[in-house]
């Protein structure tokens, strides 16, 4: 049995696909303050263009009892990892936590925190909006990478539609944060995709970011594996040109619509905490336990962490390129 915590945009469309594959029982932990609005739920709905996906709501559990779990799908944002770790019960002999959270820290503290119980990265490789309680949007086309050979796993979420892959180490988990270092730059300028990927001054901002990054992660031996078809120095190439391509290739590639934007856009937007520290943070960590540093990453945490707690102030493109890469 799947118990989902954390019903927001990623764990809600995770489990809409794993209800749609029907191999495992799945369950969703909600709060008091939640239960109504769940339980007026009928269904878990997912827009995707074109024809929904729409499936029967799984069971609610008001508690965490975890005695039947084989599974406990982790979809809390960072900010609230430790207290959910805090509230857990023993975990019992054979259950296995899968967390979907961005970056390597969540991992590392599940480990450190959780000591003998398998912990499983599921690296999620789509874009998902939440527009109410079990209701989201996908932007992009739907991908995960599952660092496990468990093949009852693997096909708990093998439904039409979705493209589920094992994986091995923590590459795809660091070819993912690579991708979203480029979150922070939309945040901070209130952008979609499409401005951040078109000729601009944005995208020189995310090739410096990026070139910094994959830097810090050679120098240290740190492997990773990008997730797109063509090899990083391609791509690196495209971006760095005066051509849309990069746009289209998301698009075509991962499906990408207009007008879709990544998540830490509406953590600024509503105020609250963001990933940046786990994301451009884990980056200028990185560096600094080699001896390095990656200043333009460190730029964009700082700025980030200085919208916190008050109405957004919003850089024009032109201005964050010469706050960032001095030029």
């Amino acid at each position: 049995m799947i118990l989902l915590i954390g019903a927001g945009a990623v764990g809600t469309t995770i489990a809409a696909f794993a209800v749609a594959a029907g191999r495992e029982p799945v369950q969703v932990h909600v709060r008091d303050k939640n239960r109504a609005d769940f339980e007026a739920a009928t269904a878990l709905r997912v827009e995707r263009g074109g024809t929904p996906l729409v499936v029967a709501r799984p069971g609610l559990r008001t508690t965490l009892d975890l005695h039947d779990v084989d599974y406990l799908l982790i979809g809390v944002k960072h900010p609230q990892l430790d207290a959910l770790i805090d509230s857990l019960p023993p975990l019992p002999p054979g259950c296995t936590i899968v967390s979907t959270l961005n970056g390597l820290s969540a991992l590392r503290r599940l480990r450190e925190r959780l000591p003998g119980v398998r912990v499983v990265p599921m690296t999620v490789m789509f874009n998902a909006q939440l527009l109410g309680p079990l209701h989201t949007e996908l932007t992009t086309r739907a991908e995960i990478y599952i660092g496990s050979d468990d093949r009852r796993l693997l096909r708990a979420f093998a439904a039409p539609r979705i493209t589920v892959r094992s994986s091995h180490g923590e590459a795809a988990a660091w070819g993912k944060l690579l991708i979203n270092l480029a979150n922070a730059i939309c945040a901070l300028s209130h952008a979609t995709f499409e401005d951040l990927l078109k000729p601009g001054p944005l995208r020189a901002i995310y090739v410096a970011i990026l070139d910094e990054a994959i830097g810090v992660l050679r120098a240290s031996g740190t492997p990773f594996r990008l997730p797109m078809p063509i090899p990083h120095a391609w791509y690196r190439s495209l971006l760095a040109g005066r051509s849309s391509l990069p746009w289209h290739l998301a698009r075509r590639r991962n499906g990408l619509r207009e007008r879709a934007y990544p998540s830490m856009v509406a953590d600024v937007e509503q105020g609250k905490p963001t990933e940046v520290n786990e994301l451009n943070g884990e980056i200028v960590r990185l560096a600094a336990s080699h001896g390095l540093a990656a200043p333009r990453n460190q730029r964009l945490v700082e700025l980030v962490s200085a919208m916190s707690g008050a109405p957004p102030h919003y850089w024009a493109a032109a201005e964050l390129r010469q706050r960032v890469l001095g030029d």
